[in-house]
């Protein structure tokens, strides 16, 4: 017997559209960002395309923080999950806009070497607190029965876990970059392409969850 999907309402198709808008800029940040860090790992412009990478993957998690916060537009929370919610918003945000700020600087040649380690730093814990909160989107999705919802919905949870694994690589590059223990550019970019990557992950499973339902 073939699941059927249950009718989709007025609130989920509006909930979906804010969804899917945040999940599809964050997914196009964090894809402009893993470019440009892959591009600064082969050593093209590799300040430069580092910079700009740090600025796209700060816009990226701010969009991630927003599409958490969005989350909240549903009246049926899951009880207990809010106080992830809240600490994954307000640590995307502020990670964010501290990445956004941080790279800006290091583009026109303010301390580079210092601001873009620091920068990678902050946004690894950015996402290292994020990704527990990644699982509750998953409650925001219209209710679906087809096989393609329910793998959509498989990702999203999975993603969680590798923002987690993402953010802690990015952590332990950013330490050891920001003190000088190895070399600061290479580990620098390496952390950027490691966020930047559970990012695209993580806006593209949303995006792939959220707008089916907009058809």
């Amino acid at each position: 017997m073939l699941d059927e999907a249950p009718e989709v309402t007025a609130d989920d198709r509006v909930t979906a559209m804010v969804m899917a808008s945040g999940s599809s800029f964050e997914l196009f940040s964090a894809l402009t960002a893993l470019v440009l860090a892959i591009l600064a790992v082969a050593g093209y412009f590799p300040i430069y395309m580092a910079a700009i990478a740090t600025v796209a993957t700060g816009f990226a998690l701010l969009a991630q923080g927003g599409t958490v916060a969005a989350r909240w537009r549903k009246s049926a929370r899951v009880a207990g999950s809010e106080h992830a919610e809240a600490m994954s918003v307000t640590t995307e945000m502020l990670g964010g806009m501290i990445g956004v700020i941080l790279g800006l600087l290091a583009l026109v040649d303010v301390a580079p070497m210092q601001l873009l380690p620091a920068a990678a730093l902050v946004l690894g814990i950015s996402v290292l607190l994020g990704g527990p909160a990644q699982p509750d989107l998953v409650d925001a999705a219209p209710t679906t029965a087809p096989t393609q919802a329910r793998l959509a919905r498989s990702a999203v949870r999975s993603s969680g876990g590798v923002m987690v694994i993402g953010g802690l690589m990015a952590i332990v590059l950013g330490v050891l970059a920001a003190t000088g223990m190895a070399p600061v550019l290479p580990l620098t970019l390496i952390a950027l392409v490691c966020i930047a990557a559970t990012l695209v992950l993580a806006g593209g499973s949303l995006f792939a969850l959220f707008a089916r339902h907009l058809a």
